[in-house]
């Protein structure tokens, strides 16, 4: 039901996205028909320029959403969303296998393991960081700098607990915590996962986030452009095939 749920979730606010960039398309027309009557023409053309913006805003927005909407999340971004390097699916494959390799520290009664998975992406890392830096990340106020970049176990008390994560700064100064925990749940006698992607943004320092959550990539505004011109087409055809 969960599954089913989201993807009502998904396509209802699919459909509400393309209603908004609908609006923002009516006001854009609204702009053309306003410039028209407009006798000054710098004022004109600015307006157009204006309406011209919403316009394409509005008519990417709206291929994005229909998409989304017929089909789905997870294809949509395919079409129009360029994974990064560390992004891979042969990366992401990877790492859900060492989301699932047993523990590699003992446990005690009441415990679990808490496995952190660091994703090392070099092209993230600017000058505020070393070279050789590796992540830190605390447990419950507790800080545990990670020997290396391969998935890091530890045994910890089961039930949520507040995770976040960072990079040291270049000259040896500590790197600025994230200031939101993540709520990590450990089972008792089982893994919680995390998956820690430093961030280049001096301000943030690094984020902890699941692998869910991960970004699907970057949007590729010529894939898009293609895909709301096929869909002026199509429509153009259906339309002139309707009206006959």
């Amino acid at each position: 039901m969960g599954g089913w749920r989201r993807q009502l979730e998904l396509r209802g606010k699919a459909v509400v996205g393309i209603l908004a960039s609908a609006v923002v398309v009516g006001a854009a027309v609204g702009l053309f028909a306003l410039a028209e009557q407009i006798p000054n023409g710098i004022a004109a053309r600015l307006v157009l320029v204006v309406g011209r913006a919403l316009m394409y805003v509005g008519a990417l927005f709206a291929t994005m959403f229909f998409f989304m909407a017929v089909l789905g999340e997870r294809l949509t971004g395919k079409l129009f969303f360029i994974r990064g390097k560390a992004l891979t699916p042969d990366a992401v494959i990877d790492l859900r296998a060492k989301e699932s390799a047993p523990a590699t520290v003992p446990i005690s009664p009441g415990q679990g393991v808490l496995r952190v998975i660091p994703i090392r992406p070099g092209w993230w890392l600017d000058n505020t960081y070393a070279e050789d830096a590796l992540p830190v990340v605390a447990v419950q106020d507790v800080a545990h700098r990670l020997p290396g970049w391969d998935p890091y176990d530890l045994a910890v008390p089961a039930g949520n607990l507040d995770v976040v994560a960072w990079m040291p700064r270049a000259g040896g100064t500590p790197g600025r915590r994230v200031q939101t925990a993540l709520p990590v749940p450990v089972p008792e006698g089982g893994v919680g996962v995390v998956v820690f992607r430093p961030s280049s943004v001096p301000e943030l320092g690094g984020t902890v986030e699941s692998l869910r959550d991960e970004l699907i990539g970057k949007l590729s505004l010529l894939r898009l452009m293609l895909g709301c011109a096929l869909l002026v087409v199509v429509t153009s055809v259906g339309w002139s095939l309707v009206a006959g």
